[in-house]
């Protein structure tokens, strides 16, 4: 006989469809969680129970609605249980999802939405490439890099799949956790390029220089590569389940390099981290509009931008404007220890990310808002290159520090 506490069988997951799919939780309180072994990489992750009310309720949802149930996976520090329903084509999504939403044997319903990544000689370095990185020069790392790498900072990266193999990233990342679904095709590109900005090894006579290169790497695995396009996309569910396990272990800063529709879910779960003290750093898009705006228009999320010149803002900027890194044309690892160039607003969040470890790595005590401020100071009233300067935010913690200035 089987209890109603037993824990859930997962079997191998349909891919996930944007168009189709909706995402439905179901209160999940009570359920008991245990940890599932002890070896890498699972060694943090936990296993929670499915309560027999949801088991029934999740049953007679897909009946009743005549839907077709594609996965399922717990969300613990949201104390629910989310499925992944398909719809049948000839049915409209939002009237099921508004269906749904009246229904009170259901805690939410919304949407499976899909999220896009937005990817001379530099003295102090033996890196080789290291004086092709403009934006060692633009962030004044060398600079910053005489008083701290980053040391004691652990960053959550959730992204695509990372090459930790590569000859800049080994023993860069402590932790990799796969959430993307199996059926999906693995990107190892972006998610290299992202953690190789952030944490590249320096001073090891090999490729670039990472901004923070003594903190901490974790990669929550999420995207994937899209079918018959080279874009790296997310959906809602396999971001939410990154996060709740993020959670469950909160580092101090959290890089989100993705944007999106508005997704209630995803938006729970980060202002749990917002709650909890991590710094989350998101992609700002280039062109905001309703479809893709979203994380970086939460408050409590520092959205980052790719640099601009100074002819297209003036020459000064107050406390409230947006916040910059570079982010067009950046030297990254990509896999197979090679190194290429990439450009997007995902590589400016990057950036941010190891500024912010630099700073905590000092100071770690900063709220979000006072790390805001601080990364706004930095870039105000610089005449070019607008963006954020590491060594300018590292004289908050110590005013002694001699920074360029940089024209």
């Amino acid at each position: 006989m089987l209890s109603v506490m037993s824990a859930v069988t997962f079997s191998a997951p349909a891919a996930t469809d944007a168009n189709r799919d909706i995402l439905v939780t179901f209160d999940n309180t009570g359920a008991i969680s245990g940890s599932v072994g002890a070896g890498a990489p699972y060694k943090f992750r936990k296993r929670y129970t499915l309560t027999g009310k949801v088991r029934r309720n999740s049953a007679a949802i897909a009946r009743e609605y005549g839907l077709v149930k594609i996965d399922h996976w717990p969300i613990g520090s949201l104390s629910v249980y989310c499925f992944v329903y398909r719809v049948p084509e000839d049915v409209d999504r939002d009237g099921i999802v508004a269906q749904l939403n009246a229904d009170e044997r259901v805690e939410s319903a919304q949407l499976l939405q899909k999220f896009e990544t937005r990817a001379g000689t530099y003295k102090g370095y033996n890196d080789p490439y290291a004086k092709m990185q403009y934006g060692l020069e633009v962030l004044d790392i060398a600079a910053a890099h005489r008083k701290t790498r980053g040391a004691g900072v652990r960053i959550a990266i959730i992204d695509s799949h990372a090459d930790v193999k590569h000859e800049d990233l080994q023993g860069q990342i402590r932790h990799i956790e796969v959430f993307s679904n199996s059926r999906e095709t693995i990107d190892t590109h972006h998610g290299t390029a992202v953690a190789s900005v952030i944490g590249a090894r320096s001073n090891n006579a090999l490729g670039i220089v990472g901004i923070a290169p003594k903190a901490t790497l974790d990669v929550y695995v999420s995207c994937w590569q899209a079918r018959q396009s080279d874009a790296v996309i997310c959906d809602s569910f396999s971001l939410s389940k990154a996060l709740d396990r993020v959670l469950e272990d909160p580092p101090q800063i959290l890089n989100f390099s993705l944007t999106g529709p508005q997704d209630a879910l995803v938006r729970r779960l980060l202002e749990k981290a917002i709650e909890a003290g991590v710094i989350v750093v998101v992609a700002s898009p280039a062109i905001t509009g309703r479809r893709n705006e979203f994380p970086s228009c939460m408050t409590g999320v520092i959205g980052i931008g790719r640099s601009i010149r100074s002819a297209d803002r003036g020459d000064k900027v107050t406390p409230g404007d947006e916040l910059f890194a570079p982010g067009d044309e950046i030297m990254v690892a990509v896999p197979g220890n090679q190194y290429d160039f990439r450009s997007g607003s995902s590589l400016a969040a990057a950036h941010v990310s190891g500024v912010v470890a630099l700073l905590l790595s000092l100071s770690p005590d900063q709220s979000t808002q006072s790390v805001r401020r601080i990364l706004l100071q930095s870039q105000i009233g610089r005449p070019s290159r607008y963006s954020v300067n590491a060594c300018e935010v590292l004289k908050y913690s110590d005013p002694s520090i001699a920074c360029r200035q940089l024209q």
